[in-house]
Parts: structure tokens; sequence; C-alpha cells
């Protein structure tokens, strides 16, 4: 059999309630989301790893606030992590369940690996790193924790893009090779494309730390945490697209990748980003907002880019998931959009209220739109519980 005849007959049978296209927006929509949050994550951690190193007066009270952001960073990071991995297995489920299946030891490691690392980032923030104090091995370890989940969800992600190579990897000397134990594929420029901007976005967020606490902090040091988040941004953003050029010499060049017009809708924005840095360096305070916007749009515009590179990688063995079976359902669609607003408007709230909360406003306020969030969640629960019983109902499953 084909590889492809293949791939094909592996998908599920009852095939996608709504068109795949949608599912493939909110993975790349989700997608952008959740990269923007680890990024956050891994720089903060490094900054506070470099900050415990350098022991001086700034960088002790940069690393004391870091880590307050640390930990509500990490679940937010899991949280909006869930939802592009459950897009990528409805619309790419042949590809992810072999990927997962080859490398299946450290595809259930890559649990055991986050759940770590929020729990040392945790123990570096309750052993007194938010008042300066704490030792250093706390963050080191969930750093490369994550760095170390990284490497096994990007390998997963190279391995299902070469369904060419399974079978190499799945019989070693005429044997079968089931323990799932090997990582399989690894390409050092992609990875770095994703690690490099964890500075750009943790930097952004600093020239916002300035703004925010110009009221509890002295001139100098906000000045300072400005200065040093504008650079960040800047080296960073220049040093992604240095390996981003690298790992675009490395494609396989009958993906044509380069005249693709997502790449080059994505090369332009980016290009246009980077001038933009060059020109914010003066007064990055004064350009916080359109300085994330512009991040955001970037990272947006190269997640697509990055899909449309996935599509052409399935291209290449004749697969895509436009011809996916679509058994329509519309309530299905229905409970999952208003799910997915439920979770906007939760969010929502516990953002303003960590906002507020930062600021040392004792009445957070919020009160209506906190109800509300108690509310929703409560109704979807039993909306989810009654309908539930009345489909096992109806297929004679419950009883």
């Amino acid at each position: 059999m084909a590889i492809g005849e293949y791939i094909k007959a592996m998908r599920d049978v009852a095939g996608l309630p709504s068109p795949p296209i949608v599912f493939d927006f909110f993975l790349v929509l989700t997608f952008t989301f959740h990269i923007l949050l680890v990024n956050l994550v891994v720089g903060s951690l490094a900054l506070i790893i470099w900050g415990r190193i350098k022991k001086e007066g700034y960088w002790i009270k940069l690393s004391s606030s870091l880590s307050r952001l640390v930990v509500s960073s990490i679940s937010w990071a899991i949280v909006l992590g869930v939802a592009p991995l459950l897009f990528i297995q409805v619309i790419y489920d042949p590809f992810w369940y072999t990927a997962n299946t080859l490398s299946a030891v450290w595809a259930l490691a890559f649990l055991v690996f986050i759940a770590l690392a929020f729990v040392f980032a945790y123990c570096f923030y309750l052993g007194g790193g938010y008042e300066g104090r704490g030792q250093i091995i706390w963050p080191f370890l969930s750093l490369a924790l994550l760095l170390l989940a990284g490497i096994v969800i990007h390998s997963l992600t190279v391995t299902q893009l070469h369904p060419e190579k399974w079978p190499s990897f799945a019989i070693q000397n005429n044997t079968y090779i089931s323990s799932g134990k090997y990582l399989h594929e690894f390409e050092i420029f992609r990875f770095l494309h994703f690690i490099f901007p964890a500075f750009a976005v943790t930097g952004t967020w600093l020239i916002f730390y300035s703004k925010y606490f110009k009221e509890k902090y002295d001139s100098a040091y906000l000045n300072w945490v400005e200065k040093l988040g504008a650079k960040l941004i800047l080296v960073s953003s220049l040093l992604q697209a240095a390996v981003g050029i690298l790992w675009l010499i490395t494609l396989p060049k009958e993906l044509n990748f380069i005249s693709n017009p997502y790449f080059i809708l994505a090369l332009i924005v980016a290009l246009l980003f980077i001038a933009f840095l060059f020109y914010m360096q003066k007064n990055p305070s004064q350009y916080a907002v359109p300085t994330a916007l512009f991040l955001g749009i970037t990272v947006f515009v190269m997640s697509i880019a990055r899909e449309v590179l996935r599509m052409s990688y399935f291209g290449l063995v004749g697969y895509t998931f436009a011809d996916y079976p679509v058994n329509s359902s519309v309530g299905s669609l229905v409970l999952f959009l208003l799910t997915f607003l439920m979770g906007l408007i939760v969010l929502y709230y516990v953002a303003i209220v960590a906002y507020r909360a930062g600021k040392g406003i004792k009445e957070v306020g919020a009160h209506q739109l906190g109800k509300a969030s108690v509310t929703l969640m409560w109704l979807w629960i039993i909306i989810m519980v009654i309908l539930g019983i009345y489909i096992s109902l109806k297929n004679g499953t419950l009883f």
C-alpha cells in the first residue's frame, strides 16, 4: 500500500463535524496565543537565572517580579496549549498519532516534563523568589525541563512531516521497534526559530512592566527595564531572522516554499516589524501598545506560513485535509464556538483581576463579570452532563 493510501485509510471513519478549514483556523489562532505564552515563560526563566547570577540590585528586583509572572504564565500556556494539539489531532490525525506512537515514551514523558517544570517554578516562587531570594536551582530545572519538552514536541512535529521515513523508524534490522523510546527527527534551525522569540516576547512584557509600575518603582530602575526590553526585542528578532534564513535553506527544494505567497507575506511583515524595532529604540514605552500589536500580528502571520508549510509537506504524499469526509453537525460546532467564547470571557475576567491586584487595588471590581463567568461555567457543566446522558440514552450505551 502506498503511503498516501495508508494515511487516508487511517482517517477517522466518523469524519469531521464541520468543514476542516474551521479547525485549521482555530489551530493557527490558538497556536499563536500558546507560543506567545510559551516564549514569555522561557524568556522570563532565562532572565530570572541571569538575574540570580548577576546578583545586582536591578537584576534582583526584576527577577523577583518575573518569578510572579512565570507561575501564572505557565498555567495559561498549558491551558492554551491543549487547543492546538486537539485541532491537529482532528485534521492531521494519521500524521500526529503515528508520530506519537513511534516516540510513545517521549510523548508521555512530555507531560511529566511540563508538570515538573511548573512545580519547580513554584518552588522558586514559594522559596522566596518573589522577595529576591530563592535557590537558583529551581528556575534552572524548570527552564531545562521546558526546553526538553520543547525538543520532544518539536521532534514529534517534524516526525509527522516525513511519512516516507516512518517505515525506517519502525523497522530496524528487520525487527519491528515497538518500544517508542526513540526521538527520530530534529531540525536545529527550526527549533531555534521558535526559541529566540522568547526574548522578544519577554522584552515586550518588560516595556509594559516599566509603564505598569511607574508609580511603584523609581524612574531610573524603570528606565533600565524599558531599555533592556527594547534591546531584547531587537536582538532576539534579528537572531530569529538569521536562523529563519538557515531553516529556509534546509527545506526540501520540491516544496518551493520560498515562492509561496504566504511565506512572502510573512517575510514582508517580519521585515517591517524589525524596521519598526529600530525606530522605537529611543522611546520604547511610547510605543508599547504598537509593539505588542505588531508582535502579535507578526507571530500570527508567521503561524499561518508555518501551517502552509505543513500542508506543503503533506502535499508531497498526496494528502490534504480539504477532502477529509465531513458529516455536518451544526450542534457540535455551535457548542464548540460557545465553549470557546466562554473560555475567553473567563480568561478576560482573570486577567482584569490580576492586572488590578498587581496595581495594589484592593477592590479589583468586575464583580458582575466574575459572577457571569461562574454562571457560564456552571451552565456549561450542566449542558454537557445533560447532552452526555441524552446521547447515551439515545444510543443505548448508558444501561
